[in-house]
C-alpha cells in the first residue's frame, strides 16, 4: 500500500513522467507536484481512498524503485460505487505491470465492498466509449451537472468469486482507464491556478 513515507518517491515518479504522461494522467502541463497534492496521493486511509504501488528492487537488494501505482476512491454517498485509475512510468509501460495493478485493484475493491468501478469520460471521447462498452461496461446516464461527460460502470463479482475475478482482468484494465480521467479532474485541481489548463474552475 501507498505511505505518507512514500511522499518522496511520489514526487519523484511524477517527475520522472514524460510531459505526455504527465498532462495524459493530469490533463495539465505541470512541473514539481505541489504539497498539496502530494498529500492527497499519500495520506490514504485504505478504505475509502485505496492505493497500492508496484516496486522494482535492485539486483543488490539494497534500493527500491517505485513504478507503478493503482488508487480508487469511493463516491460520497454511494460507497459500493468507486472511481480510479492506474499509473505506470513511462519506461515500464506496454510491459502488463498496468493490467497486474488493474487486477490486484479490482480484487482490493471487491474485498473492501466496492461492487461497481465507475468511468466518467468525456462524451467526445468516442475511442475510449467503444473501449468501455466493448469491455462490458454500461453507460449510466449522462450527467446533468456537466453534459460533457457520460458515466460508465462496471459490476465486480463478490471477492470469493475468483474465476470470475479473473474473466473481468480486460474489464477492469478497460475501466480504470477511462475513469483515469475523471481522477484526473480531481487531482488536478489541486494544481496551483497557474498550471491549470484555461478556464478551468477549481471549486467545481
Amino acid at each position: 500500500p501507498v505511505m505518507p513515507e512514500d511522499r518522496e518517491e511520489m514526487r519523484r515518479g511524477i517527475l520522472e513522467l514524460s510531459p505526455d504522461s504527465r498532462y495524459l494522467r493530469f490533463f495539465a502541463g505541470m512541473g514539481a507536484p505541489s504539497e498539496q497534492m502530494l498529500d492527497y496521493l499519500t495520506r490514504v486511509d485504505q478504505d475509502h481512498h485505496v492505493a497500492i504501488c508496484a516496486t522494482l528492487t535492485s539486483p543488490d537488494l539494497k534500493t527500491e524503485r517505485g513504478i507503478g501505482v493503482a488508487r480508487f476512491v469511493r463516491l460520497e454517498g454511494a460507497p459500493e460505487i468507486a472511481e480510479g485509475a492506474i499509473t505506470v512510468v513511462d519506461d515500464m509501460q506496454g510491459k502488463g505491470l498496468g493490467q497486474c495493478l488493474a487486477i490486484e485493484l479490482g480484487r482490493a475493491a471487491a474485498l473492501r465492498g466496492v461492487r461497481v468501478l465507475r468511468a466518467e469520460v468525456l462524451a467526445t471521447n468516442t475511442k475510449m466509449r467503444e473501449i468501455l462498452e466493448g469491455a462490458g461496461a454500461v453507460a449510466v446516464a449522462d450527467r446533468d451537472d456537466d453534459p460533457d461527460t457520460v458515466s460508465y460502470d462496471l459490476a465486480l463479482p463478490p471477492p470469493d468469486q475468483e474465476d470470475a475475478l479473473a474473466r473481468h482482468e480486460r474489464s477492469m484494465v478497460e475501466i480504470l482507464r477511462g475513469a483515469a480521467e475523471t481522477m484526473a479532474m480531481t487531482i488536478r485541481r489541486l494544481l496551483p491556478p497557474a498550471l491549470r489548463p484555461d478556464g478551468d474552475d477549481a471549486t467545481r
